[in-house]
C-alpha cells in the first residue's frame, strides 16, 4: 500500500473479473487487504482499491482525481470501462460498503458486496436513530460537502436507479446500529440483507474465519 495514495490498482491480465474495493474509516478492509484477497482467493483477480482519506465518506471527491462523488463515479466508470471486465464487483465495509453501495447506483452497473455499511448519514436520521459514532469524521463532512452534489441517504437514491443491481449486505444481528442502517434499504428491489449471529462491526473477520469469504466475493454465496 503505498500511503496517501487515493487509488491503487492490482491488474492480472487475462481475468474476468474486477473488485473495486473502498477503504473505510481507517482507509481498510476491517482486515489487511493481501489478507482479505488472499481468503477470499481473488488475488489473481483485477482488483481497484479506493481510499477517501479525508474520512468524509467520499463525499468530498479525491485528491487530484476528483471534487464531488458524482465526479468520482465518473472516474470509476472510465477504469472500468478501460479494463472491460465481465463482471464487476462493489466492495467495502463500514464507511467503504457506504461508498460500494453509491458508486454502483451512481454508476448503474456491477454487484455490491458490503460488510456493516452505513446507509444514511443525514443528521436527521443519525439523530433518531441515536447514532452517535464518529462525530468528529461526519461534522468534518457535512462541512466539506454542504455545498458540494451530495448523497447523505441511499434510500431515496437506490429507489431511483433504474437498474436491476444486486447488492448484498452482511450484518452482524448483535450490532443495533448496523442492523438498523442495514434494515434501512431491506425492501428495496435488488437488495439482499444477511443476517449473521456474533461478529459485531467486524464482521469480515467472522466471516473470514468461518471461510465464507470465497463464496461472497465470487457471488455464489446464498
Amino acid at each position: 500500500m503505498i500511503e496517501n495514495k487515493p487509488v491503487e490498482l492490482w491488474l492480472s491480465p487475462g481475468t474476468s473479473r474486477l473488485y473495486i474495493f473502498f477503504g473505510g474509516i481507517a482507509a481498510g478492509i476491517s482486515i489487511p487487504p493481501f489478507e482479505f484477497y488472499n481468503a477470499s482467493k481473488i488475488i489473481d483477480e483485477n482488483k481497484i482499491f479506493i481510499r477517501d482519506f479525508s474520512q468524509c465518506w467520499y463525499q468530498d471527491g479525491l485528491p487530484n482525481i476528483s471534487e464531488d462523488i458524482y465526479s468520482t463515479a465518473n472516474y470509476i466508470s472510465k477504469e472500468i470501462n478501460k479494463l472491460s471486465p465481465e463482471k464487476v464487483f462493489f466492495v467495502g465495509n463500514s464507511m467503504g460498503g457506504y461508498a460500494a453501495i453509491l458508486f454502483a447506483a451512481l454508476i448503474g452497473k456491477g454487484e455490491v458486496i458490503a460488510f456493516a455499511p452505513q446507509t444514511f448519514l443525514s443528521p436527521h436520521l443519525r439523530k433518531k436513530h441515536r447514532d452517535k459514532r464518529w462525530q468528529k469524521q461526519i461534522i468534518n463532512m457535512y462541512k466539506r460537502s454542504a455545498l458540494k452534489r451530495k448523497v447523505w441517504d441511499l434510500k431515496p437514491l437506490l429507489l431511483r436507479k433504474k437498474e436491476n443491481l444486486r447488492i448484498s449486505v452482511f450484518v452482524s444481528d448483535d450490532d443495533r446500529l448496523d442492523h438498523i442502517h442495514a434494515m434501512h434499504i431491506k425492501n428495496i428491489p435488488g437488495v439482499n440483507i444477511y443476517e449473521l449471529n456474533g461478529g459485531g462491526h467486524e464482521i469480515v473477520k467472522l466471516l473470514r474465519a468461518e471461510g465464507k469469504l470465497p463464496a461472497i466475493m465470487s457471488g455464489t454465496y446464498v
